[in-house]
């Protein structure tokens, strides 16, 4: 707007001018070689304007005329600067989408148009990668590492050559030379500080940690967990070599790292050597509350020496009303066992001994078990139930458990990469649900746990169900002796008559049988079970009638008492419904006459 008005200004200001010269009266003369030229002063001034525009025209053209030559070079060289672009970005993309060929037929004819374009090795280092040249990948980051631009790009390169040929000397060495080069590259810190830790050069990397926290690579928290890691491996070196030092170190790291549990242990275990208990108790309770673990719970334990089983107890009790858990309930009931307080460690599993227990809670219940009851059989449902039990919490990093806290993972190398977890289970765990409906009777289920002292007694004499080996009968005939034994059975199929089975089908007799069985009427009195003497006169006389059948209670179908031990001595082990018990050798085999 301001340009706009400016040029109106510039124009009324012309007019006024030319409007000046033609009200002045005038003429202008030029006398030249001979030659004389009169005009008025309007007239020259305007032959004056047209000469000058004739000679900035003619000026114009005569440039422009000059610099065609170059004009048209620049016009070929940026046409040909376009095509270089154009094959540069198609083989990026190539390499993005996998096409390794394609990527290398770009990567040649940008290479023929840009010459040394950095980007031009990127794009040739990668399509030869992509098709396993690693020599041509070596040599082409040795050239980018021996030019400044790309020295960086070029040292990553070879870093991870290195790695893959597993030469770490080499790597590590490139590694460190990238971070002299610049603190501020990531992969480099990161990959210095994994070599310094697998090697356990703690003083090293404590000062790379400095560095990459200056280099706002890692903030202050990490830094200073990191540093935590650092001090409680120096610690657990010097506690192994009898070190006072180790004390220092792991209060250092404590301040640094309340939540990690090896250097809290450590500083409250010389804390207690030293008799400042009280301060070990504070240690222990501020990492519990943070990050409970078996570990603190022991040390916390004993941090009096001396103390019987139940002031431990009472310690532990101490500690874990103020964070719960399944920790613990875990600790409160290993401090019960040993105090044999088996009521409180079975009230402190009550809750976690359900579903799907893990395999110390099922180890400790078998403890209690057999402790208080001396119930072995208890004992090793829940010993057998810790086999398949879900795995217990453990030292692990990437995949890797340890038995110990390491302050290195030997699988990545990171520092600090042990946690305290539930390693992660492979296959999915399903409980035996129509195992244990099937076995309701006989195996308790989880619901033993509540039982109480008083509601225990001996084991009452197992007493088997009589087998339903009997021969089909109406509602009114005698029950047949389950019990009796298998040569019994052999003896009365043998009183029927055989001549009858020859001549006649065999529905008949069978048909008899259950008649004249069902005449007879039910006996009430009880008999005793023959004795040897009267199996072996039965036994030599097939005519001898057969003993009669014990006494079966009808409602219950159970044998009486006096009968158990009868049945155990003629039943050992259960028959099948079509199993008739073994035959003599000498005795003919009969019909079956079984419904």
């Amino acid at each position: 707007m301001i340009s706009l008005l400016v040029r109106f200004v510039l124009l009324i200001l012309v007019a006024i001018l030319f409007a000046w010269l033609a009200d002045q009266p005038g003429d202008l003369k030029l006398r030249w070689l001979g030659y004389e030229l009169e005009t008025s002063l309007m007239a020259a001034v305007i032959m004056l304007a047209g000469l000058t525009l004739v000679i900035w025209i003619t000026w114009s053209l005569l440039m422009w005329l000059l610099d065609r030559p170059g004009a048209f070079g620049g016009w070929f060289k940026s046409r040909r600067q376009r095509k270089g672009k154009q094959a540069l970005s198609s083989g990026l993309i190539a390499v993005a989408s996998g096409d390794g060929e394609a990527a290398q037929t770009h990567a040649r004819t940008a290479a023929t148009i840009l010459g040394d374009d950095p980007m031009v090795k990127l794009l040739d280092a990668q399509a030869s990668q992509m098709r396993g040249d690693n020599v041509r990948v070596r040599q082409l980051f040795e050239e980018m590492s021996e030019q400044p631009e790309t020295r960086l790009l070029g040292l990553r390169g070879l870093h991870t050559d290195a790695v893959r040929r597993s030469d770490m000397t080499r790597a590590r060495a490139l590694a460190e030379e990238a971070v002299r080069i610049n603190p501020k590259v990531s992969w480099a810190g990161k990959a210095v500080l994994s070599y310094q830790s697998t090697s356990q050069d703690w003083a090293a990397i404590s000062r790379t940690i400095d560095i990459q926290k200056s280099a706002s690579l890692i903030d202050r928290k990490t830094a200073n967990l990191k540093h935590a890691v650092v001090l409680t491996a120096q610690a657990v070196e010097a506690e192994s070599k009898n070190d006072e030092d180790a004390y220092d170190l792991a209060l250092r790291a404590h301040k640094l790292d309340p939540s990690l549990v090896p250097a809290a242990v450590i500083a409250a275990r010389h804390a207690t050597k030293h008799g400042s208990l009280r301060k070990a108790a504070k240690i222990i309770e501020k990492t519990w509350n943070l990050t409970p673990h078996p570990d603190l719970a022991d040390a916390y334990g004993h941090v009096r020496s001396g103390d019987s089983a139940l002031d431990r107890l009472k310690r532990i009790k101490s500690l874990v009303a103020k964070s719960g858990g399944i920790e613990g309930a875990v600790a409160l009931a290993t401090a019960a066992i040993d105090a044999l307080e088996w009521k409180t460690a079975r009230e402190a599993l009550s809750a976690y001994a359900h579903d799907r227990p893990q395999a110390r809670i099922c180890g400790l219940m078998a403890e209690i078990e057999e402790g208080e009851f001396g119930d072995k059989g208890r004992a090793r449902e829940w010993l057998a139930r810790a086999v398949r039990a879900p795995r217990d919490p453990a030292w692990t990093a990437d995949g890797h458990i340890s038995r110990i806290w390491l302050p290195v993972s030997p699988v990545s190398g990171e520092l600090g990469g042990f946690k305290w977890k539930v390693p992660v289970e492979g296959i999915a765990y399903e409980e035996p649900e129509a195992a244990a409906e099937e076995h309701d009777d006989t195996v308790p289920g989880d619901d033993a746990i509540a039982i109480t002292a008083a509601e225990v007694t001996d084991p009452p004499e197992e007493v088997l169900e009589p087998e339903e080996e009997v021969i089909v009968q109406k509602d009114d005939e005698p029950v047949e002796d389950v019990l009796a034994d298998a040569d019994e059975v052999v003896e009365t199929v043998e009183e029927q008559p055989v001549e009858d089975t020859e001549d006649k089908p065999a529905e008949e007799p069978e048909k008899k049988a259950v008649e004249e069985t069902a005449e007879k009427p039910v006996e009430e009195a009880e008999v005793e079970p023959p004795s040897p003497e009267t199996e072996v006169q039965d036994k030599a006389d097939p005519s001898a009638s057969p003993a009669e059948p014990d006494k079966i209670d009808t409602e219950t179908g159970k044998a009486g008492e006096d009968n158990v031990k009868a049945k155990q001595e003629a039943s050992v082990f259960a028959r099948q419904p079509d199993d008739p018990g073994p035959l003599d050798e000498t005795a003919k085999k009969p019909e079956k006459t079984w419904l």
